[in-house]
This record gives structure tokens, C-alpha cells and sequence, in this order.
């Protein structure tokens, strides 16, 4: 199995996944293009030496909550640096929602179009339904605080709170304020989330938690109805998510077309952003495929900056050498071409052949 295709699987079941490639080499073990996939913590696919995939490994996860898309280089055992492009691909979060109405039903459909888990939950089997959440991966219809005790809410999950009444709503913010999450926002009135959120505080909930909740909910965009609502909170939800993560989603349809390359055989460059600094359109992480035609699957942002890299990818292909392209992107260089950010990329481009 190609590493593409490795890689795919590893995703597809919902596995942390760290992927690295070699940029560059020194004249050693290594060379540029080799990859190492580790799953869970685990090797599972690797073109180098088994003592350097061994070595890259112990590097790489020395500070595996801080990875961040980008390049690292490595010293190994034998003196050699290698310059390496890692990424670290986490199972798609929770979004966890309590209330099935009408904002409920909304946000499900909308956050179908995300990378969701999306769970809903209501007391009311009418309010629980797959006709009325068709994107929802799992329904469970329960009393809330039974379900949140059977879901166990962890650090990377998304709770949203939109039930039928100010009753239910404090119940279900009392057993989420007891677990971690990444985000708990509560629908309601500021007079009413205020007084609760006092009320709560009193009782003896932590006030720092309770200032983290975010409520009324959502981002201030005017929202009137359940569509808009629902708008507001997955747009809050996704500001929560990125915020200081560098972390580019993976991009399926190159993925895809990775594996079918590895599967079926063809001649393609693949070039992958391995940094961005500035106001760049696309983040580290982020692929384009150029085939032999000229043809390009996916985007590295478009505009004169993707036609530099097309332009050099269809050089690299001919010449079958990977290369790392600086691309400049600065004000006064995207000024002159009418673009409208700026910055700079490192772009690897890599001379992909399968037989």
C-alpha cells in the first residue's frame, strides 16, 4: 500500500495521523521525498531506515500537542539534518447538540457541510429524528444528563446548548461546565444568561469557567432566524477551532487523487505549501496536484502565485527532481500583479511517477 493510500485509510477511521516528508537531505539514510506515516502514536508506513524512521519519530513526538503544519528540522544519530514538512491530522471533533427544535435542526443541517461529528440529543423521540437531522451521525434520544454521562465529553468536543427552555439549558450548562470541552456556548437573552450564569457562581461554579461559556451564543452578525442563529454559532464555532491552530484542513479530492495515482499508475508533481507567513491565501498544508497537461486538482490560492507554482511544477516534472520554491507574495509584489494578500510560501514540489 502507497503512502497516499495509507494515509487515506488512517484517516477514514477516524485515527490521529502524523505525516511527515523529507524536504531536504544531507548525503545519508535520508533523501528528499521520503515520507513516514504514524498512526496513533504508531509507525505504519515509512520509506526510510527503519533506525531513522525510529529517530524521526522519537523527534517528531517529543512535543506532539504543539505540532503545528510546517517544517522541523532534525538532527539524526549520524550528524545528518534533515529538513522535514510535518502534519498532524486529528479524528474530525464532536459537535455535540442539546435540542432538537428548530435552532437544533438548523445548525445540524449546516454543520452537515463541516467535518463534524455532528451527535444530537432531545428527550422527545419527535425532536430526535433522522428526518429531522438527515446529517446527524448519531441521535440519541434520553434524558440530556444520562446522555452527556454515556457521551463523556472530552477536550476536543463542541457542545452546543439550544434546548426548549431556560430550565433544560441550565441543566445541560451544569453537566458540561463539569466536563471538558473545547467550546460550550448556551442560547438565551443577556438578562437571562447573565442572571443564570450569577446564579450558577453563587452555587459554587468555578467563574472562570463560567466566563468562558459562550453566551448569548454565536457571533454578533444580527441573526433573526433559526438559519441565521444557527449561521452565527457554527461561525463562532469555527473561529474557536482555527484560532492559533495553523492547521490546514486535508483537502479530500487531492487525497483521492493521490491514492488513485499510487493505485492505477500516472505521472503528476505534487505541491504542497510547507510554510506561509504574512497574509497568504492558503496555509501550510495545503496541496495542489499539476499533471503532465498542465491540468491542477485542488489550489494553493489561486491567482499569479498558483501560476508560479504550476509554471515550476511542469519544470520539476521535466527535470524529475523535487525542489522547494520560495514564492513571494509581498505587498509591493501583489500590489504590482492586483492580488489582494500578501506574504510568503515555501512550496515543495515533488515529481510523483507510478508505474
Amino acid at each position: 500500500m502507497g503512502a497516499f493510500t495509507e494515509l487515506q485509510a488512517a484517516l477514514a477511521a477516524n485515527k490521529t495521523v502524523l505525516f511527515l516528508t523529507v524536504l531536504e537531505a544531507e548525503d545519508g539514510p535520508a533523501r528528499s521525498g521520503d515520507r513516514l506515516i504514524a498512526v496513533e502514536g504508531r509507525p505504519v508506513w515509512s520509506s526510510l531506515e527503519p533506525q531513522v524512521t525510529e529517530q524521526l519519530m522519537s523527534a517528531a513526538l517529543a512535543d506532539a500537542a504543539a505540532i503545528k503544519s510546517g517544517p522541523r528540522t532534525v538532527q539524526l544519530e549520524s550528524g545528518e539534518k534533515l529538513l522535514c514538512f510535518l502534519q498532524l491530522f486529528n479524528p474530525p471533533p464532536r459537535l455535540i447538540i442539546l435540542g432538537g427544535g428548530h435552532v437544533g435542526a438548523a445548525l445540524s443541517r449546516m454543520a452537515a457541510l463541516l467535518d463534524y461529528e455532528i451527535v444530537v440529543i432531545d428527550d422527545r423521540p419527535s425532536f430526535a429524528s433522522p428526518e429531522r437531522h438527515p446529517g446527524a451521525h448519531r441521535l440519541i434520544c434520553n434524558d440530556f444528563v444520562k446522555a452527556l454521562a454515556e457521551l463523556r465529553p472530552t477536550s476536543s468536543d463542541y457542545i452546543v446548548i439550544v434546548t426548549r427552555g431556560h430550565r433544560h439549558d441550565r441543566i445541560c450548562l451544569e453537566q458540561a461546565l463539569e466536563r471538558p470541552a473545547a467550546y460550550i456556548g448556551m442560547i438565551g437573552s443577556r438578562k437571562r444568561v447573565r442572571e443564570m450564569l450569577e446564579d450558577l457562581a453563587r452555587s459554587g461554579f468555578d467563574r472562570e469557567k463560567l466566563a468562558a461559556v459562550h453566551a448569548p451564543i454565536g457571533l454578533d452578525i444580527g441573526a433573526v432566524t433559526e438559519g441565521e442563529i444557527a449561521l452565527s454559532i457554527l461561525a463562532e464555532i469555527t473561529a474557536v477551532r482555527r484560532s492559533g491552530s495553523g492547521q490546514e484542513p486535508i483537502q479530500e479530492e487531492v487525497l483521492a487523487e493521490l491514492a488513485a495515482l499510487e493505485q492505477q499508475g500516472g505521472r503528476a508533481v505534487l505541491a504542497t505549501i510547507v510554510s506561509a507567513l504574512g497574509s497568504t491565501p492558503r496555509s501550510a498544508g495545503t496541496r495542489m496536484l499539476v499533471y503532465p497537461d498542465g491540468r491542477i486538482s485542488g489550489t494553493v490560492g489561486g491567482g499569479c502565485g498558483e501560476a508560479a507554482v504550476r509554471r515550476e511544477a511542469l519544470l520539476v516534472m521535466e527535470a524529475a527532481r523535487p525542489r522547494l520554491l520560495n514564492l513571494d507574495l509581498t505587498a509591493d509584489t501583489a500590489a504590482e500583479e492586483g492580488m489582494a494578500c500578501g506574504g510568503r510560501m515555501k512550496v515543495f514540489l515533488e515529481p510523483l511517477a507510478y508505474s
